[in-house]
């Protein structure tokens, strides 16, 4: 590619401006910046080549593998050689706002696009991750330009997690077909760079069944070369000063309470920034940071019912899911000749938050929900919502045609949304519906696919804890409201289906009653297993089965009062996203905690809320309410599961087990999940945090992307590459980390929001912040950095050491021992950090707590763990204020406040008190359909 991007005039004078950008490698030599098409994509309608529909799922080959990221790599291999990379076609020229045409993989068609300039994160990664809730086939295309002055050779590495192709100049390099799941593979070119600019083009292949992390990079080993982009228009003199502005403008806080975001940077910096989110569209506003390096850019409208953010970023939202409630801010220099930009999210919150309840009446939290929910989307929850509060409302179409729309298209959570047709099929039937739309539900519900062993061929996941309840939860209802009738995808009579439901159902319900959760308290699935278990209390027509389900919901609503914080479900989390960790306003389980004590967010995620809210049968015992509204001064909890995978349902067989702590005080939270699996690979875990408030939530992981969506599991903030090991003491947890020698990343970095806390301060090796009365203080060795720029400034700290030990520590000035946030840090112990690694603290009441990585968690100099005889112990299942119940006992007893809770763990089902569940066979609620 010869060198022509550097324009002159006739008489050899330099032009106004370049024609292109230029940029280096980054201290690792990846290439961070890039000219990219879209993803495009299609509909996956070729799976019946590769896979059987009927049969059985099971083996190497079956259909069991399409909705399990892990195990689905050589299945797509499989596909791909069907519809591979098509390499023997012309090269685009890659040009910022240029057309890019491209021969589909197959060959079947062309593509056409535009190349847009794109700046990556640390990682290196150039990502078209996307949540695809069907089957579809994904493929993209990316370029640059490298420069050299002397012919040379380098290495190039590249990294994709699919079928990828490399071309230099004109000649492709390297194609490969390896698949992975979340962690990219990675490739190594020798190739010979030419003096002056070399063409690079990227092309990439995937196949989406749910999760899709789309993702590549380059990394250029050797001498350095220069990046160019080419531009028109573009000056690269000026942009390389704009870059320079760039990289200094943050944004401190992405928690926003208000629709203004706020910017710092260069003092007197001109910068434009175009906002994207709903409400807003895309619009440009033109902005001079003041004096001091500060600016506000108005988001306008973007938050609809609640439920703010750019839905297109990762996902959709449903009524029973969240997406990110982003608004994505693109940063530019105010001047033409200056196409570079950064990227920044921030968010604006629903603004019904509580951290106490307003009066002590119910059925007001009830009312206030139930108003917000029918002023909502469309949906299920918004139908149920407008008819309990006007009990003369229709059914209208619009609130069924996106359950419709997601079981017709068996599209991944359509089970979700099958529970939500169900509750309106109950709960209306003597409703006004438009003609025709009741039968339109039956037909779709009685062609569902409702378990792995029916035949289809779907991405819909049947395997996550959840899943697995809420799949059961929808078979049963669905078989029992339409017993007779034939269900077409597997020629079965709904009573059939209902029986199969519940054989599967009353073993999951009996697994977790007696051992507790896979997915430990998570912020978004606890949400969802209260869907499906209400459900069930509600309509299943056997007895025994309601009472399960009624005992087992009890049980997992108590650990969510137990171990939640004024509104914040801020315990160690099996599972979790981002943007509930940022902001409890966000969490699935917010609605569910307003209506039932008054505390909370009221959001868009509101079915399983909606579901109760509108029970009949089910009433919520009073010392769940009591256990969270009536805190002591101190709460000491734990909470430990322990159970048993199926391969089946799972698909891994080995034990599970959780161990989690919890403090809590008036002012302050601190929560971790001890010993969880610690040295091997992470997943969507939270091992610990301590909490201040709604918007600060402090905690730190070991990142494994620069990126934070859904699709990248683990990704920056959510889970963690590797998975520490934590052990907790009442109001203090430490924390250690180990690196794999072939880590590409190997540190840590913790998220301290200091943007919303009241006061913070950095002293030695510890950064402690106060809001309200409540104090958190972190310490690592050599202290922390903090990130001053980008979407995480003053958020996001880095450890000055190694990053391989924490300190955390929360008190509370209510108690007396600590009056403000000098004395709180004047009162805190130089920790000791060393090798393994190795942390030991004294507690600011004299507690001596000592971890080293294989070694046993002491406290004064005790291992925690053995019993009395000097034995490990056996721990128990549940202890804090209000109860203590051991592994294998016939009951649960708590007392609280003056009110009982006693749970007949054996028989399953509810003592006290009495339970809702009408006693005999309850006849089918509707006719046949």
């Amino acid at each position: 590619m010869p060198n022509d991007h550097a324009p002159s005039t006739s008489d050899g004078l330099p032009a106004a401006v370049t024609g292109r950008t230029t940029h280096g490698l980054d201290e690792r030599g990846f290439v961070r910046d890039w000219l990219a098409g879209p993803a495009w994509s299609a509909p996956c309608t070729d799976l019946d080549q590769v896979l059987g529909a009927g049969g059985s799922p099971w083996g190497p080959g079956g259909r069991w593998t399409l909705t399990n990221g892990p195990d689905v790599a050589p299945l797509k291999r499989r596909l791909y050689a069907r519809r591979p990379l098509v390499t023997d076609q012309p090269l685009p020229d890659p040009v910022e706002g240029g057309e890019l045409r491209w021969v589909a993989p197959g060959g079947g068609r062309v593509d056409t696009g535009r190349w847009g300039r794109v700046h990556t994160g640390a990682d290196g990664l150039v990502d078209w991750s996307r949540f695809c809730y069907t089957p579809e086939y994904r493929h993209a295309v990316a370029g640059t330009v490298l420069e050299v002055d002397q012919a040379e050779w380098r290495t190039l590495e590249l990294a994709c997690t699919g079928p990828g192709a490399l071309w230099v100049g004109d000649t492709l390099v390297a194609q490969f077909d390896d698949v992975s799941y979340m962690e990219p593979v990675r490739h190594r070119v020798p190739v010979r760079l030419e003096s002056g600019t070399t063409r690079i083009v990227l092309a990439t292949w995937q196949v989406a069944f749910r999760e899709c992390r789309h993702v590549a990079a380059l990394r250029v080993l050797g001498l350095p070369v220069r990046v160019v982009l080419p531009s028109p228009g573009a000056d690269e003199y000026a942009s390389a000063t704009a870059e320079q502005i760039l990289d200094r403008v943050g944004s401190p806080r992405w928690a926003l309470t208000e629709p203004v975001a706020e910017l710092t940077g260069p003092p007197g910096a001109a910068l434009a920034v175009a906002v994207a989110g709903p409400g807003s569209g895309r619009r440009v506003t033109r902005l001079r940071l003041d004096a001091t390096g500060r600016g506000r850019i108005p988001l306008g409208s973007s938050t609809v019912d609640g439920m703010p953010g750019d839905a297109a970023l990762d996902g959709d939202a449903t009524a029973s899911m969240l997406t990110t409630g982003e608004t994505r801010l693109s940063v530019r220099v105010d001047d033409p000749r200056c196409p570079v930009f950064r990227t920044l999210h921030v968010a604006v919150l629903p603004h019904k938050r509580r951290e106490a309840p307003v009066g002590d009446d119910p059925a007001a939290w009830r009312d206030e929900l139930l108003r917000h929910v029918a002023a909502g989307q469309p949906g299920a929850a918004r139908a149920l919502a407008a008819t309990a509060l006007d009990p003369t409302a229709p059914v209208r179409a619009e609130d069924v045609a996106p359950g419709l729309a997601m079981v017709d298209s068996r599209a991944d959570c359509a089970d979700f949304e099958a529970v939500g047709l169900l509750h309106l099929w109950h709960r209306l039937a003597g409703r006004a519906w438009p003609e025709g739309l009741r039968e339109r539900v039956a037909e779709s519900l009685s062609g569902l696919k409702y378990w792995i062993d029916q035949p289809g061929l779907d991405a819909m996941c049947y395997f996550t804890e959840n899943h697995q309840l809420v799949w059961h939860t929808a078979e049963i209802l669905a078989g029992e409201a339409f017993p007779e009738r034939e269900f077409r995808n597997t020629g079965w009579t709904g009573e059939r289906h209902a029986e199969h439901g519940r054989a599967l159902a009353g073993e999951w319900l009996r697994r977790k009653l007696a051992g507790g959760f896979s997915e430990f308290d998570s912020n978004a699935y606890l949400a969802i297993d209260s869907l499906a278990l209400v459900s069930l209390v509600e309509y299943a027509a056997d007895e025994r089965l309601a009472r399960l389900a009624e005992a087992l919901l009890d049980k997992a609503l108590l650990s969510l009062a137990s171990n939640s914080w004024r509104g914040v479900h801020g315990a160690a989390h099996g599972r979790s996203y981002t943007q509930t960790l940022r902001s409890s306003r966000l969490e699935e389980t917010a609605p569910i905690m307003w209506l039932l004590w008054g505390t909370g967010a009221l959001n868009a995620a509101v079915l399983p809320a909606t579901a109760l809210a509108t029970a009949r049968v089910y009433r919520l015992p009073p010392l769940v309410r009591a256990v969270a509204t009536e805190p002591p001064a101190e709460w000491d909890g734990r909470q430990v599961y322990r159970g048993t995978y199926r391969d089946r349902h799972d698909l891994l067989d080995r034990p599970y087990a959780s161990d989690v702590r919890i403090w809590r005080t008036p002012a302050a939270m601190l929560s971790s999940v001890q010993d969880y699996r610690f040295g091997l690979p992470g997943l969507q875990e939270h091992i610990w945090g301590a909490t201040l408030g709604s918007e600060v939530q402090v905690f730190a992981t070991h990142p494994a992307a620069s990126a934070h969506t859904s699709s990248a599991r683990p990704n920056a903030w959510a889970g963690h590459r590797v998975l520490p090991r934590a052990r907790q003491h009442r109001d203090t947890v430490l924390v250690l980390h180990r690196f794999p020698p072939d880590d590409p990343d190997p540190r840590t970095h913790l998220w301290f929001p200091a943007s919303g806390m009241d006061e913070w301060v950095v002293a030695g090796p510890w950064l402690a912040g106060r809001v309200g009365d409540g104090f958190v203080a972190v310490a690592a060795q050599g202290g922390f950095e903090p990130v001053t720029a980008g979407e995480t400034a003053w958020q996001e700290w880095w450890p000055r050491g190694d990053g391989r030990a924490y300190v955390a520590t929360v008190a509370d000035a209510g108690h007396g021992l600590v009056g403000d946030l000098a004395e709180f840090v004047a009162s805190l112990a130089e920790p000791e950090f060393g090798p393994g690694p190795t942390v030991g603290w004294i507690t600011r009441d004299g507690r001596s707590l000592r971890l080293d990585w294989s070694g046993p968690f002491t406290v004064d100099g005790r291992p925690a763990d053995l019993d009395g005889d000097g034995r490990p112990e056996t721990p128990p299942h549940l202890d804090n204020p209000a109860c203590r119940v051991e592994f294998g006992v016939a009951r649960l007893e708590a007392r609280w406040a003056g009110h009982a809770l006693v749970l007949d763990l054996a028989a399953g089902c509810r003592v006290e008190p009495a339970s809702g569940v009408p006693s005999g066979s309850r006849p089918a609620l509707t006719s046949a359909g």
